[in-house]
């Protein structure tokens, strides 16, 4: 495998972590996740330094891995832009539900079991804004794919501009003109 970035996106309660768990025991793959980093930090400032410090000791490894993000941060342009310098392929994954209530139902089932609390203004806000930065940084990487993360399991919409369910693949964007 070529030395690769991938990036799990979406909205908090979308499923990123499960999915990110699930494609790095598959493929072998280190997943370096923001919220297990931030347990063992004092503040979200030491999290996110230590978070990127991994994240360069990864690329001047030349190591493959996976990171996670709502795209709500301003660094993942940033990031991008490293891994290419870095000669490293990268790959994004967006992952969605329906709609933000769905998000913030399993935000809220997810807090239950041990997971952390995030606001619902938060959720909604992060909803739309990281699907509308998912259309812009699908440009400026190798590959990207589109994943629902439906009832039973995730299924994929479109990929590399390759539409394969047509009917999620309108839902997704449905919502993004308002």
């Amino acid at each position: 495998m070529e030395k690769t970035l991938f990036i799990i996106a979406g909205a908090n309660g979308s499923g990123k972590t499960t999915f990110a768990k699930e494609f790095c025991k598959e493929n072998n793959l280190e997943f370096l996740n923001t919220d297990e980093i931030a347990k063992h930090c004092k503040s979200d400032i030491e999290a996110g330094r230590k978070f990127l410090k991994l994240v360069r000791e990864k690329f001047n490894q030349g190591s493959s891995f996976v990171i996670e993000t709502t795209l709500s941060g301003k660094y993942i342009k940033q990031l991008i832009k490293e891994a290419k310098q870095k000669r490293f392929k990268v790959k994004l994954i967006y992952i969605f539900l329906s709609k933000p209530e769905e998000n913030i139902l399993r935000v809220k089932q997810r807090i239950v079991t041990g997971g952390h609390f995030v606001p619902e203004e938060d959720i909604k806000r992060r909803y739309y804004r990281s699907k509308k930065l998912f259309l812009e940084l699908r440009n400026f990487v190798d590959s990207w794919s589109l994943i629902f993360n439906g009832e039973d399991d995730f299924v994929l919409v479109a990929k590399d501009n390759q539409i394969y369910i047509d009917e999620l693949y309108k839902k997704f964007l449905e919502d993004l003109n308002g």
